[in-house]
């Protein structure tokens, strides 16, 4: 099936894709593949360490907390929780940076692939993004993590999956803008996935095209 494409200057528009594994039913839940095992609800999260963790709560790296794997889906992790509006410093939100320095060769085939675009996935995909790229969103989140800003040290950049999550779960909380941000997940030898926050769309664009960038981590 053939898909509309509207070009914006560099970004081109897609209708948002569901990925299987993402998004079914409840906003913070999946159902779409068989359960893995038990879930433990956490109270690690809220200003006191001590809440119950879910959908919209602070979490334990100080940022919101917009997924939830109760169904124990997931391996590796059952949370997914977005940095805080300044993580980059005080008065800066979201700063806005290329995809990568490499920008005219495909980084690697797993990048491009459709288990690029999933939950949780944005972790590895940072770390090859870091190994090609001497510069782009990746380093952004690679400074941050060694920054006494950072309440934890395991932030990557997700997925397109992921942004998808962030838009649709969150709809404006934890101050993502209304604008696009940069995915880890690759779209071609020149391009990256991007995530429209404020009306949904994903589309792709050159790597060297400036978008807003936000850290996540799991756990």
């Amino acid at each position: 099936m053939k898909r509309s494409r509207i070009s914006i200057g560099a970004f081109v528009i897609l209708p948002a894709v569901f990925l299987a594994g993402v998004i079914t039913g409840s906003s913070s839940q999946s159902s779409s593949t068989a359960s893995t095992g038990s879930f433990t609800q956490l109270y690690i999260c809220g200003t006191s360490g001590k809440e119950i963790c879910k959908v919209g709560a602070v979490g334990p790296g100080g940022g919101t907390i917009f997924f939830v794997d109760y169904h124990n889906v997931y391996t590796g992790f059952h949370y997914l929780e977005v940095a805080p509006s300044d993580w980059a410093g005080s008065g800066v939100t979201d700063p806005t940076s290329p995809w990568c320095s490499n920008i005219r060769t495909k980084i690697e085939t797993e990048l491009t692939a459709w288990s690029s675009r999933g939950l949780g996935v944005g972790l590895s995909n940072t770390d090859i993004m870091l190994k090609n790229c001497t510069s782009g969103a990746a380093n952004l989140i690679a400074d941050y993590n060694a920054s006494p800003l950072a309440k934890k040290r395991d932030w990557f950049l997700p997925s397109i999956g992921g942004l998808m999550l962030i838009s649709q779960n969150l709809q404006g909380l934890a101050g993502m803008l209304d604008s696009e941000y940069w995915s880890s997940s690759g779209y071609s030898n020149i391009g990256g996935w991007v995530q429209s926050m404020g009306h949904g769309y994903q589309g792709n664009a050159t790597k060297d095209s400036l978008y807003h960038v936000r850290p996540v981590r799991r756990f």
